[in-house]
């Protein structure tokens, strides 16, 4: 009896979502391996629910998975994780669409086409390893390992040292992440000397005001933040959290808050230090914390007798509010109005975001943002600014390095820079592209790609593709093909989230330690495999001290170990009903536990069952361990950018090798002001170019992974009603200026290129500004995403932010037409 899909689909209860999607028949949207279709007819329909976390985006979310006789048919957020407390975005709902996508790439593929063309042949696990595996034995024997570059997404932090691991041990000093949090935390390495996101203690603030931040749709956590802005929502004991918005764009935060305040593109570090100019002059601000816990705020002489120029002399000299109303466009009594607030409803907290860090300059703009947080001295106390705490995970073991492994270990990296830029960035996609097309320091012979797609996210992505092109051997190990996997010689798949083993081992911002427990909910449906056992496969077959690396055959197993350290730590507990943080802070004053487990065996059952652990009680920092700058205070005046800096120039920072520097970094100012937060002009308008393009995420496909699910392309534009489709938002003066109307087709045109949108016009948006959702405009991966919507990055000048290397997604300019 043969059963078709939708047929399936009645049989087990229905896989959420699938009936919702319009236009497709269930034959074209899921397809569902041959023995479950046959289990499915047999079975008697025995329902069990499976935890594990969603992997959608970097959120980290617990989901419980339902399924029948074995079989997923849908998933709800897991009530017990922290994290999200049973909450789901849109993207948690698409799950199932990943697992039975009928695009997945079912089995290792080689390439028999051109790069592009789309033209692959099936080969057998052992004819692919074979090939990785000779071409690595023969790099590493001929002193060449460090011609070995691998380029990973947004991975969990035990399987990137999983896979830095094998980088250290076969002697390629090429492991590079992807993942904007690598660029994300330089300003609060340049502050604090930590490199990590801060997170925020809103459940006991009162004033929040958000600087570009859309936390409730594109922060860390959205769910996680969505939770947090609902309880502060509520009245509680008479006291109302406010919220303030400050955007160039009426997004889901800025809709939700008090007050959104428009601001124009690029000027938000300006509207910081206008605020500060306030707090200053008004003397509101923590005179005590800024006295004792901060380095840079008064004018000071340096140990060569130098004066050295401070914080409140550049806010009180140039930021006044009218001075900062005309850079900004905010009215200079709203920016009295705000920087009072700050000062007299305490505690409050004041939070930087992607449309602030997505300038050339960004690093300034978050720099002044997040000196606001110290001049109110909101560091480490209740309602105010926080150090995330990490998971207390067994360390990873050393790895033992031959004398081949130490020689290329020792070679410059393929990402270093050579000109004046990105000193404080661990990696710059710009450098490496850069680089590999000039053959410098030395050519790649081959690349490994895992859980990214650089091709389709990166700016004027020719230059990218140029330098693929270059390289001999490209690997990629991606469960669907996409514009980045097309240019790959081998595909070696893995398996989709649903059905590996893996953890989230804290998400960022998040302000408790906290692990998800991944695992798979139902055995790998087709001829794929774990990554990470793919690189213990490899390495075991280099032998020596590289298969000596790892003692571990299976990526399971590496969980399990790594796990090991928090359950001999004795903090904090599994997750179940009723283990609140109350009660966690009240046994642990008592020198109680919570987690007392009999055995290790136990815990892990347990962390499975449940799908997490965590941990929300904080032990008190002392202030003057918190700051790792070399002043052990917080940093007005960075010297670690100073260093940074001066390390750039051969002549010891000065004259024109300084000048040199400082126009390679794209940094107009001089002298001290360089290391001190500041406003940097991005940029103005001009006749040919006279708009701003700005770009944003939608929950529904954030980064644009979610493009092959076809739920999620029928909620891409939720919030203006467009789907499956590409639009670009302006106001309505903009309009008339170009004779817009709403809902025409339009070009937007840039000196890179153009693209075809549909024009949504309204209010909530800066006049001279145009909004492009990005995620849409696939060229690969999949029926349902190639050839839907447009790619705004496609357009974008190749502009990064000279000292993070976050690309610059906001200073491109453009001009608009009606499609004729």
């Amino acid at each position: 009896m043969q059963i078709k899909r939708r047929d399936f689909i009645r049989l087990v209860g229905g896989i959420s979502g699938v009936a919702l999607i319009g236009g497709l028949s269930l034959d074209d949207v899921i397809e569902v391996p041959d023995d479950l279709v046959e289990a499915a007819r047999r079975g008697p329909g025995i329902e069990t629910w499976k935890n594990t976390v969603c992997r959608q985006c970097p959120g980290g979310c617990g989901i419980s998975v339902r399924l029948v006789d074995g079989i997923p048919v849908s998933r709800k957020g897991n009530p017990l994780f922290p994290v999200n407390q049973g909450g789901m975005c849109p993207l948690g709902f698409g799950g199932l669409e990943v697992l039975y996508n009928p695009d997945r790439v079912r089995q290792p593929l080689r390439r028999v086409g051109l790069h592009g063309s789309g033209r692959w042949e099936p080969i057998t696990w052992d004819e692919g390893l074979d090939t990785v595996n000779g071409r690595l034995a023969e790099l590493r024997q001929q002193g060449r390992a460090y011609e070995v570059a691998f380029l990973s997404g947004n991975v969990s932090r035990i399987m990137d040292d999983h896979i830095g691991r094998f980088m250290e041990a076969y002697g390629s000093p090429n492991h590079y992440r992807l993942a904007p949090f690598v660029h994300d935390a330089v300003p609060y390495l340049l502050t604090q000397g930590v490199s990590a996101l801060p997170a925020y203690d809103l459940l006991n603030t009162k004033y929040v005001l958000a600087l570009g931040a859309n936390f409730l749709e594109e922060g860390t956590s959205p769910v996680y933040y969505t939770k947090l802005y609902s309880k502060l929502r509520e009245s509680t004991e008479g006291r109302r959290t406010q919220f303030v918005c400050v955007d160039s764009r009426l997004n889901l935060t800025a809709a939700n808050a008090d007050h959104w305040i428009p601001i124009r593109p690029g000027t938000y570090g300006a509207l910081a230090l206008g605020l500060a100019y306030v707090l200053i002059r008004e003397e509101m601000y923590d005179a005590q914390f800024v006295a004792n816990h901060t380095f840079g705020f008064e004018d000071g002489i340096d140990t060569d007798g130098r004066t050295r120029l401070g914080f409140r002399s550049v806010v009180l000299g140039g930021y006044y509010p009218e001075r900062v109303e005309e850079i900004t466009g905010v009215p200079a009594q709203t920016i009295l109005e705000l920087g009072r607030d700050l000062g007299i409803v305490r505690p409050s907290i004041v939070i930087g975001g992607a449309g602030a860090a997505d300038q050339v300059t960004g690093t300034y703009a978050l720099t002044a943002i997040h000196s606001l947080n110290a001049l109110l001295g909101n560091f480490e106390k209740a309602g105010g600014v926080m150090t995330a705490p990490d998971a207390p995970l067994s360390p990873r073991e050393e790895v033992n390095r031959d004398s081949a492994a130490e020689g290329s270990l020792a070679k410059e990296p393929i990402a270093a820079s050579r000109e004046p830029a990105y000193p404080l960035s661990p990696f710059s996609i710009d450098s490496f592209t850069e680089n590999v097309l000039a053959g410098q320091p030395y050519p790649v012979s081959l690349l490994f790609v895992y859980g990214g797609n650089p091709l389709f996210s990166t700016l004027n992505h020719h230059r990218l593709t140029e330098a693929l092109k270059r390289i001999p051997l490209i690997v990629s190990f991606d469960p669907f093909v996409n514009e980045t996997s097309e240019y790959a010689d081998i595909v070696l798949p893995d398996h989709t989230f649903l059905e590996k083993w893996d953890a989230v081992c804290g998400t960022p911002s998040v302000i408790f330690a906290h692990v998800g427990l991944q695992q798979p909910v139902v055995e790998p449906f087709h001829d794929t495999r774990h990554t990470g056992d793919v690189l213990t496969s490899i390495a075991q077959s280099i032998g020596g001290t590289v298969a000596g690396a790892f003692t571990h055959e299976r990526f399971e197993d590496v969980v399990r170990s790594r796990m090991q350290g928090i359950f001999e730590s004795g903090e904090g507990a599994v997750v179940s009903e009723g283990v609140q943080q109350s009660w966690l802070e009240f046994l642990q004053q008592r020198g109680w536990q919570i987690g007392r487990y009999s055995s290790f065996e136990e815990f892990w059952r347990l962390l499975a069952d449940k799908g997490g652990w965590w941990n929300p009680v904080r032990r008190e920092t002392d202030l003057t361990r918190l700051f790792r700058t070399p002043s052990s205070r917080f940093e007005f005046y960075s010297q670690i950018l100073r260093d940074a800096v001066q390390s750039l120039s051969t002549t010891g920072g000065s004259g024109q090798e300084m000048e040199r520097v400082l126009t390679g970094l794209m940094i107009s100012a001089r002298g001290d002001l360089v290391y001190l937060p500041h406003h940097e002009q991005p940029g103005d308008l001009d006749d040919g170019w006279p708009l701003y393009l700005t770009t944003f995420q939608t929950l529904a496909n954030r980064d644009g992974d979610a493009s092959n699910q076809p739920l999620m392309q029928e909620m891409f534009g939720y919030s203006v009603w467009k789907y499956w489709r590409t639009w670009a938002e302006i106001h309505p003066e903009t309009a008339s200026a170009y004779g817009v109307h709403d809902g025409d087709w339009i070009w937007v045109e840039s000196a890179v290129g153009s693209i075809r949108v549909e024009a949504v016009v309204h209010p909530g948006i800066q006049p001279h500004v145009v909004a492009v959702p990005f995620g849409l405009g696939h060229t690969s991966y999949g029926r349902y995403a190639a050839g839907h919507g447009a790619n705004p990055n496609s357009i974008m000048r190749k502009t990064f932010d000279r000292i993070s290397g976050r690309p610059a997604l906001q200073s491109t300019r453009v001009r608009i037409s009606r499609v004729t």
